[in-house]
């Protein structure tokens, strides 16, 4: 009572029938069929259950934590049958390592809404999805990294999407590129001298020149001065960052191929291999400029990192408990959906439209503790 735990007993008369001799007892239709527990006490679980870690649950309401874990999969069980997410228009797809293996995780980028989590991230698993997933016609653009499985996925199933590849993880690499050399130069230095420096060069190389203080400022032109190698090396990075600066796709084309003849033949490895893995994605990283509003993958990265919490919180949760509580948080799944009239729809029938648990939301009730 009040989450309160309250221990009910009760004395159950039964009755023989003075016709056939049979005992009856009479129901308490109080109590749920299925647990030594009130309908009441299970309802205030069931709603409280993904939305709180069991074992915090199960003291507040002196309900075992295996009973809690029976009640939360009976509930999801009839999540999976009643509830149905509208199909994005520009869908985010992503990996997430969780519960031993990698996950598929897709967001409904144009709403910033999670839509689905698949247990693997094969083709074989990820196949009969795209091929059985409603309206699939509806999906016009899908962003992902550059795992080529992702593609051969959805391409045979969803006839009018374009793939854009996910400008962060292009520009990452030459982020990674540049922290190459710059542990080419350490490997030179002392232990001593590398444990002095390592976290300060680090950090100042891979931060934009639009971020750096004065004094960073100051401390980039004197690593210039004395690793000339890693000055040049931070250059090629930022002349491949402005290529993403650049509005127009033809100037960004010609600026990665001014970019690209500009490496030197015999250095900076890393940065060859950049230009490569670019020339065997070309036509997709440079979707990015025909994309609605340059479309990223950074709301689908900030989703898996909220998964990995709520892992971390649950210590041991199964991945279908975690899924669930990603793709059925309550509260978030308010945000953005609701009743209207959908374009083509019977103007006098309003139509029920759920997206998903709107990804802003999870990040600010994880930031008030509340995403557990």
């Amino acid at each position: 009572m009040q989450m309160q735990p309250v221990r009910l007993e009760i004395s159950r008369p039964r009755y023989r029938c003075a016709t056939c001799a049979k005992i009856s007892t009479p129901d308490l239709l109080f109590l749920d069929e299925r647990r030594r527990a009130t309908k009441r006490l299970v309802d205030a679980v069931r709603q409280r259950c993904l939305g709180m870690t069991f074992h915090a649950l199960a003291e507040q309401t002196g309900v075992a934590v295996n009973t809690i874990k029976n009640i939360a999969q009976d509930l999801i069980v009839e999540l999976e049958k009643t509830v149905r997410y509208e199909t994005p228009v520009i869908m985010g797809i992503d990996e997430v390592n969780l519960a031993g293996d990698y996950r598929c995780v897709i967001t409904n980028l144009a709403t910033n809404n999670v839509f689905e989590m698949l247990e693997f991230r094969t083709q074989d698993h990820m196949m009969p999805f795209f091929e059985k997933l409603r309206d699939r016609e509806k999906v016009e653009w899908v962003c992902t990294d550059m795992w080529r499985p992702f593609k051969r996925s959805f391409s045979p199933y969803l006839p009018n999407a374009k793939l854009v590849i996910d400008k962060f993880h292009v520009v990452k690499m030459a982020s990674e590129a540049l922290d190459d050399e710059r542990k080419k130069y350490q490997s030179t230095l002392s232990k001593n001298e590398r444990v002095h420096i390592k976290k300060s060069i680090r950090w100042l190389t891979l931060k934009r020149p639009g971020n750096l203080t004065p004094l960073e400022t100051t401390a980039l032109e004197v690593v210039r001065q004395t690793i000339p190698e890693l000055g040049v090396a931070y250059d090629f990075k930022e002349m491949f960052f402005r290529i993403y600066d650049d509005p127009v796709k033809e100037s960004a084309m010609r600026a990665f191929e001014a970019w690209e003849n500009s490496l030197p033949d015999k250095e900076l490895e890393k940065f060859h291999s950049l230009a490569k893995t670019v020339h065997n994605h070309y036509d997709d990283i440079f979707a990015y400029w025909d994309s609605p509003s340059q479309i990223t993958n950074a709301y689908t990265e900030c989703l898996n990192g909220l998964i990995k919490m709520a892992n971390r919180i649950g210590r041991g949760y199964s991945y279908e408990i975690i899924r669930a509580k990603t793709l059925y948080a309550k509260q978030a799944r308010k945000v953005g959906s609701g009743v209207r009239l959908l374009p083509g729809a019977d103007s006098q029938v309003p139509t029920k439209v759920e997206y998903g648990p709107h990804i802003p939301t999870l990040i600010d009730l994880a930031e008030d503790g509340k995403f557990d």
